[in-house]
């Protein structure tokens, strides 16, 4: 159980304080909540119960700086993977972003953005849905890295983009 001044990631919406631990009434049962505020959206309050599964697959620690630098080291090992069939690949792809798993994103990153060098070759561009998770993911891990390692978001940014594409062009 995370406890109040605690800061960690959201999958659904990133770097989030907890503000308050409070307990609600529904059906006369009490029950307890996290009461989040989003770092980059501060006038944003987020209700999430303690005591949920779906929470606790979609709450996440923040990595610490020797994991992240770990992670960052292997990211060139990744190997990149695509699924031909539009709706299964969005599935998988929002359910790699839900689940949270920093190596699993930056896998899915790479594949994206293999896949995206190819269609330049073709003069064409991104689906919509892949451009928008690739988006969502970016934003996940160069929040949380930049937040740990006390980086600048665009250097962060420079680092991972650098790491995703070797090996790939």
């Amino acid at each position: 159980m995370f406890q109040i001044g605690d800061v960690l990631v959201y999958t659904t919406y990133g770097i989030c304080r907890v503000q308050d631990i409070i307990s609600m009434n529904f059906n006369g049962t009490p029950t307890k909540y996290y009461l989040l505020v989003p770092l980059s959206e501060a006038k944003t309050e987020l209700t999430i119960p303690v005591d949920n599964p779906i929470t606790n697959v979609r709450l996440h620690s923040l990595l610490s700086e020797n994991e992240i630098n770990e992670i960052i080291n292997q990211i060139s090992f990744l190997e990149p993977f695509w699924i031909i069939n539009d709706n299964e690949r969005k599935k998988k792809f929002n359910e790699i972003i839900k689940l949270g798993d920093r190596k699993n994103t930056l896998q899915m990153l790479k594949s994206i953005k293999k896949h995206q060098l190819s269609l330049k070759d073709k003069v064409r561009k991104l689906h919509a849905c892949d451009e928008q998770v690739m988006h969502d993911a970016e934003k996940l891990i160069i929040d949380e890295f930049s937040y740990v390692l006390k980086k600048e978001k665009i250097d962060i940014y420079n680092i991972i983009n650098e790491e995703l594409l070797k090996n790939l062009e």
